[in-house]
């Protein structure tokens, strides 16, 4: 399920300015296809602000998001890999994964497929090191 869910929703890039920014660029597939409400953007940063760095899972990835009623339309997922981390906190962060969530039970699945992920170290190694959309799709 998470292959369909990022398909056509990875990009790839040297590096950003900020963990603001990463969150951003990372979530403008979602924006740009209908899926999720500008506002659901603001809302992730500024629960960051508030909260920490709460999204960071592990000490290479982070997953960044809210509450579907801060602005999702669709339940969707997407992936910005970074060649240069970026600082979320005291943390280097390479892969940053946007999840919009609809409801509070449809993206279990997704969810279940991502902790799958999240826990093969040699395909996080994978990720990182990977050029192109269509490698990062395979490792999935």
């Amino acid at each position: 399920m998470i292959k369909e869910l990022l398909e056509s929703n990875i990009q790839i890039l040297p590096q950003v300015d900020s963990w603001e920014e990463a969150i951003k660029i990372a979530s403008r597939p979602l924006l740009e296809k209908g899926y999720i409400e500008p506002r659901y953007i603001d809302t992730m940063i500024s629960k960051v602000n508030e909260l920490g760095f709460y999204i960071v899972l592990s000490e290479d990835v982070a997953m960044p998001h809210s509450r579907p009623e801060d602005g999702v339309l669709k339940m969707g997922m997407s992936l910005l890999k970074l060649d240069t981390p970026a600082k979320f906190g005291n943390n280097n962060i390479q892969i940053i994964i946007t999840l919009a969530a609809k409801d509070n039970e449809s993206h279990i699945d997704a969810l279940t497929n991502l902790v799958e992920l999240l826990n093969d170290d040699e395909k996080i190694e994978k990720i990182k090191l990977a050029k192109t959309n269509q490698e990062i799709l395979e490792i999935i």
